[in-house]
């Protein structure tokens, strides 16, 4: 992608999930870059919350390995709830074990990037999931 077209995704919402206040901060400084809009939770029951709230959003971005509720059980219920299912949603973690990616995917995730992602791989998986196409 071109230095012209990084906010082509402008004003879309990102709900990005983690554990580690410190990932959080780095994908919001990289989506912020791109356009995005993020809101951030620790984990998959925060995360719920903020799904099921007012706000809407246009991606899920979460990490798999969290306290209270994993990344697996946030995927198997959004991607089990017909208001949510249709958002798309991206595993981020540092688990590059073909078991991880395969249990994900199974269970509804539309892409998985390994930690740390570079800006390059992120633009593929924006493209992807909001344009069907990269």
């Amino acid at each position: 992608m071109s230095q012209s077209d990084g906010n082509i995704w402008n004003g879309k919402s990102v709900l990005v999930i983690d554990d580690y206040q410190a990932v959080r901060k780095t994908i919001k400084e990289l989506f912020a870059t791109m356009g995005l809009k993020v809101t951030e939770a620790a984990n998959g029951v925060e995360a719920l919350e903020h799904l099921n709230g007012p706000k809407t959003f246009d991606l899920i971005i979460t990490d798999l390995v969290m306290a209270e509720m994993d990344g697996f059980e946030l995927t198997e219920m959004v991607k089990n709830n017909p208001k949510l299912r249709s958002i798309p949603l991206v595993i981020l973690s540092t688990h590059a074990d073909y078991k991880y990616i395969f249990r994900a995917l199974r269970l509804g995730a539309d892409d998985y990037l390994i930690k740390p992602p570079t800006a390059e791989m992120v633009h593929i998986v924006l493209a992807r999931v909001f344009n069907h196409e990269w």
